[in-house]
């Protein structure tokens, strides 16, 4: 199923060659819509219309898909300001839409649980029938950060860290010297160059990262019914699965940007590199021409 949904993606990706809110608007609000139609007509009961379904799952999807647009723009916006407050209203705006993207294509009811993502922490909040919290561990995040962490030569950013609501590492390694690059961001995780600290620009590009694997969290919930079959005959899964949330997005998102990064000649050709590029200000805006 998920690969059903990767080509038609691949082919919006190689065609929007510009960029701009209006398309990114598009984008974003297209996906929601498109994965929370197909999440809720998998996730579907028996009892339930098929039509009515798809609909409520495309809809909220949908709003889910815009509030995920309104929160890179609200990086660009703490880029230019130099806020960090906005940063963190963003992750916020964030994570209430990749919340209501999972309702929908969980087949749940309108804000029935929310959840925020720090770094490789998982923060449930369940609204329905009683409000309670969750606290669960994303283990593929978990993995990279500690891979991060373990670099001979890696620093933890506290104040960083705390401003923009991400696990933020410096590192002096030649390990950015290899592509040339000064900044990279894993599953749960972002790392730059020592040098670069006063690089005002480099932390939005790579949080932009962040909420592109975010978009794709809402795949996760295609695994639920098998996933929830598995636990109900093994005991030791179903315990496992009250503490640890699979976070199986980064399998489509690297998926796609492979095939980016494959099918371009230069970097910012890379959709997801130009996304990020625009919500940062890190690339000439004459190339968005």
């Amino acid at each position: 199923m998920m690969l059903f949904l990767f080509f038609p993606l691949s082919s919006f990706f190689s065609q929007a060659k510009n960029t701009s809110d209006g398309k990114e608007f598009i984008y974003n609000v297209s996906i929601g819509a498109i994965t929370g139609a197909v999440g809720a007509i998998i996730n579907k009961k028996k009892d339930q219309k098929l039509g009515e379904i798809a609909f409520k799952g495309f809809y909220q999807g949908a709003v889910g898909g815009y509030l995920s647009f309104e929160s890179k723009r609200l990086v660009r916006l703490s880029e230019k300001e130099n806020d960090w407050k906005l940063m963190w209203a963003a992750k916020l705006v964030n994570a209430s839409g990749t919340s209501i993207k999972e309702n929908a294509a969980l087949n749940k009811a309108f804000g029935e649980s929310w959840h925020i993502n720090i770094g490789f922490n998982r923060i449930e909040f369940i609204t329905k029938d009683r409000f309670h919290v969750k606290y669960k561990i994303m283990p593929i995040a978990l993995i990279y950060t500690i891979g991060v962490a373990a670099q001979s030569k890696s620093k933890f950013e506290l104040t960083k860290s705390l401003q923009n609501g991400q696990v933020i590492f410096s590192n002096t390694s030649a390990l950015f010297d290899q592509n040339n690059t000064v900044a990279a961001t894993y599953p749960g995780v972002i790392v730059y160059k020592f040098s670069e600290d006063k690089n005002q620009q480099l932390i939005p590009h790579e949080v932009i990262h962040i909420f592109q694997a975010n978009d794709f969290s809402v795949t996760e919930s295609f695994l639920y019914k098998p996933l929830a079959r598995l636990e109900s005959k093994s005991k030791a899964l179903n315990t496992i699965s009250k503490y640890v949330h699979f976070d199986f997005r980064y399998v489509p998102f690297f998926i796609l940007n492979n095939l980016e990064f494959n099918s371009s000649t230069y970097y910012y050709q890379n959709f997801f590199e130009r996304e990020a590029g625009f919500y940062s200000n890190t690339f000439d805006k004459n190339l968005l021409k």
